[in-house]
C-alpha cells in the first residue's frame, strides 16, 4: 500500500444566512477535486462559541468526502487553497465559511489548520497537521485534544476508511 496516499475530505462550517457562499464553495471544491462521494448529515455545534464572533450564532457544520486520493505531503497547499477560498467568500472581512481540508488513511484522520497548539504538528507556511483520530482496536479513537464533532461522527470516519481502502485497490 502506497503509505503517502490518503482520501481527501473538507469540514465546511457556515452561518445559516450564507448558505449561497456554502453552495459556491462546494461547487469550486467539486471542480477542483472531484465530486462529493459521501457526506455526514448538517449539525450544529451547540458546545462551541469559538467561531461565533467572526461568522455568527447558530452555525451549521458537516464533513464532506470527495472521489480524490491525495498525497499527504498536499495538505499544506490544500490548507492555503482553502484559505483563499475562505477569503473569496468574505463579508465586510468576516468569514461565510470555514473550510479545513482533512485526509483520511488507513490509520489516521488529519485536519490542516493555521492555528497553533501543542499537539499539532508544524508543515510549512503557517500550515499545522492536527491527528483528530487514530485507528486501533477495530475503530477510529480520539485524542485528548480531539474536537467533539469529529469524535461525534467516529462511525462516520470508520464507514469512509472503508471507502479509503476500496479507492486504494485501484491505484
Amino acid at each position: 500500500m502506497d503509505r503517502q496516499k490518503a482520501l481527501l475530505l473538507f469540514a465546511l462550517m457556515w452561518q445559516p444566512s450564507y448558505e449561497n457562499h456554502l453552495k459556491d464553495v462546494e461547487i469550486t471544491i467539486k471542480g477542483q477535486f472531484g465530486k462529493i462521494i459521501s457526506q455526514t448529515e448538517i449539525f450544529s455545534l451547540p458546545y462551541s462559541k469559538y467561531y461565533e464572533k467572526e461568522m455568527g450564532k447558530n452555525l451549521l457544520k458537516k464533513f464532506v468526502v470527495l472521489d480524490k486520493l491525495i498525497q499527504k505531503e498536499e495538505m499544506a497547499n490544500l490548507k492555503k487553497f482553502s484559505i483563499d477560498l475562505e477569503n473569496h467568500h468574505r463579508i465586510n472581512g468576516n468569514r461565510t465559511v470555514n473550510i479545513d481540508p482533512i485526509y483520511l488513511e488507513e490509520f489516521q484522520v488529519v485536519v490542516a489548520t493555521s492555528k497553533y497548539r501543542g499537539s499539532r504538528i508544524y508543515l510549512c507556511d503557517g500550515v499545522y497537521a492536527d491527528l483528530e483520530l487514530l485507528y486501533y482496536n477495530g475503530s477510529f479513537q480520539p485524542m485528548v485534544w480531539t474536537y467533539l464533532d469529529y469524535k461525534k461522527f467516529v462511525p462516520f470516519f470508520n464507514s469512509v476508511r472503508k471507502i479509503f481502502f476500496e479507492k486504494m485497490k485501484y491505484t
